[in-house]
């Protein structure tokens, strides 16, 4: 099952793309003429999920640590309490 490079563009045009047109509808046709491309694309889309789930996850672990820096260390106490009294007004 080797996909070729034109197969792979056209995969990734039809996953990244937020309207459906002719093309669109047409590559749909295709996935139900050939399972093995249906496949791929379930495949691709998959890989898709994974890579956007590590990025969140790597943003969430950035922010932590500004967080941590932020607020938990003596040199950034005036910030950390100018955060503070924005809060409890």
């Amino acid at each position: 099952m080797k996909t070729s490079l034109n197969e792979l563009r056209l995969i990734e045009r039809y996953l990244l793309s937020d309207d459906k047109d002719g093309e669109s509808f047409l590559f749909e046709a295709k996935m139900i003429l050939q399972p093995e491309l249906k496949q791929q694309v379930y495949w691709q889309n998959k890989t898709y999920q994974m890579v956007r789930g590590y990025g969140r996850k790597q943003l969430k672990n950035e922010i932590e640590n500004i967080h941590e820096t932020l607020f938990n260390t003596d040199e950034h106490q005036s910030f950390r309490q100018k955060v503070m009294r924005l809060f409890s007004k």
